[in-house]
């Protein structure tokens, strides 16, 4: 039985192997959390790469990988403890026990990467050349419920960032990590192959961006434009949904508008910023105190509301809603992508104890994503997280909108880094479409992102704000919006032709 209890206790190598992961991994989070820092992201992988050296089997690097992934999340993500004690009631223990057992689910990303460039080491592969593409292909085709990626902190180096209209995240991910460890592999053996994937993983992306970048600038400076105005109320959540002040919200909205409504084309009001339900179906406005279009304001609106179906209580979307300036609704946007958890009870139809639990399974999901067209510009509309996924932007760009907009509330997160996170993934949105995007968020960060990437303006974080800037309309389709993810198959194809190919010849041998 002590022989047994021995076995199973960890040797002081495998903790430190598994420390020295963990806060590898908390250093890709810093990098795109606390960032943009592109040199965490870019020494992410030495570490990693070290450990590797020592040749563990594909076990051991699996427990080092989900070590690396571990102190990502958790250090990405820390606030989501603080979102637990204060919207789902959970004391402090229970609140970190949650946390932790997401971060734990979400680390097995990394954990499954060096599991399978262990596998691959054992069969003749050099580890520098296959982390980037396990890494890349993990991050792609496993779930998650933030979606970001290594590369969200490339935006710091924007020159080298401008490849995302050519291959997406996935591309940027596999130039970035293989840049780290080609460069690693070169110093450690003083390979030739190394040296030359390193300088092409360094050059081509800095190369295509000095020419990409002032094209993309000469196409703004050239093209029609609007003037955008922003509204941010910075309304606290728990204030949000008393409906007690659900008037003086509105009239500050209001007032917020008139102020710079004579210096703009088109105001936008954040996710669910209009204080009432509104009825689906409806052409025009409300009239009377619900009005938007009183207290001065005269104006084109897209505006963030919960829209209901009369005679079912369980019937309700998340819609951005187009208003022109005589108060008819001239468009319709329903959120696609729903939040787990916060708007959807997931497999609420299939399990009976939900049912039990929860009356109505949340949010309904709009049928697809839909540009809408008001005060002459064609609006793609991103509503709440659905600007961080790059397959859903994509989907919208390919429909031809002169302009992207983002309505979110980031209240939930309170005064963490989760908006300046959500704001820097936002940005390669706009460099993967070549589309301006502005962003109207509650409490901020509110932001104007031109097609290049960078921050044209914004807000701070919790403050009444507004934001008057000039978005260029522009048109056309990138290669990301063309082709899609090309990158991923061809990193899973990679792996798996070597797998097939060594026990091919094993079986020949």
């Amino acid at each position: 039985m002590i022989g047994f209890l021995r076995r199973l206790r960890p040797s002081r190598g495998a903790l430190f192997a598994f420390g020295i992961a963990l806060a590898t991994g908390a250093m890709l989070g810093v990098s795109a959390s606390w960032g943009p820092l592109p040199a965490l992201a870019f020494f992410f992988p030495v570490p990693l790469l070290a450990l590797m050296q020592a040749r563990p089997g594909p076990r051991q690097a699996f427990y080092i990988g989900w070590g690396a992934g571990i102190g990502c999340n958790a250090m990405a993500f820390y606030w989501l403890v603080g979102l637990l004690e204060a919207f789902a009631g959970f004391p402090t223990p229970l609140a970190l026990l949650v946390a932790l057992l997401l971060f734990v689910a979400q680390g097995l990303l990394l954990a499954f990467a060096l599991w399978m460039t262990a596998a691959c080491v054992q069969r003749g592969a050099v580890a520098a050349y296959v982390l980037p593409l396990a890494v890349t292909a993990m991050f792609t085709l496993s779930p998650s419920l933030f979606p970001w990626r290594p590369a969200s902190a490339s935006l710091g180096w924007l020159h080298w960032a401008q490849i995302g209209d050519l291959g997406g995240p996935p591309l940027l991910d596999v130039m970035l990590l293989g840049a780290a460890c080609a460069t690693y592999e070169c110093f450690r053996t003083r390979s030739r192959i190394a040296l030359a994937v390193a300088a092409f993983c360094y050059v081509a992306p800095a190369a295509y961006g000095l020419f990409r970048l002032p094209q993309i600038e000469a196409l703004r400076a050239e093209a029609p434009s609007i003037r955008i105005g922003v509204v941010q109320p910075n309304i606290d959540i728990v204030d949000k949904h008393d409906r007690r002040q659900r008037p003086a919200q509105l009239r500050q909205l209001r007032r917020l508008t008139a102020e710079i409504e004579d210096a703009t084309d088109l105001v936008l009001w954040p996710e669910t910023a209009y204080p009432f339900p509104l009825r689906r179906g409806a052409t025009r406005e409300p009239a009377g105190r619900a009005a938007l279009h009183a207290d001065g304001v005269t104006g084109p609106l897209l505006v963030g509301a919960l829209t209901i179906e009369e005679g079912d209580r369980c019937a309700k979307w998340n819609s951005a809603i187009a208003y022109d300036a005589d108060g008819r609704i001239v468009g319709v946007s329903d959120k696609v992508e729903l939040l787990a958890f916060g708007e959807t009870v997931p497999l609420h139809a299939y399990l009976p104890p939900l049912q039990d639990m929860f009356a109505c399974p949340g949010v309904r999901a709009g049928d697809a994503a839909q540009v809408l067209e008001v005060a002459d510009v064609r609006v793609g509309v991103l509503n709440c997280y659905e600007d961080v996924l790059s397959e859903h932007a994509r989907g919208l760009a390919a429909q031809g909108p002169e302009l992207l907009v983002n309505l979110t509330n980031d209240a939930w997160f309170g005064d963490t880094r989760e908006p300046f996170l959500h704001n820097l993934i936002a940005r390669q949105r706009a460099i993967e479409t070549r589309r301006d995007l502005v962003r109207s968020v509650n409490t901020g960060i509110s932001s104007h992102i031109a097609a290049t990437g960078a921050i044209v303006a914004q807000t701070e974080t919790w403050v009444e704000a507004t934001l008057v800037s000039t978005a260029a309309k522009l048109d056309g389709e990138t290669v990301w919006i063309r082709h899609g993810d090309l990158v991923t198959p061809l990193c899973v194809a990679w792996l798996l032709a070597f797998a097939w190919a060594r026990r091919l010849w094993a079986v020949s041998a």
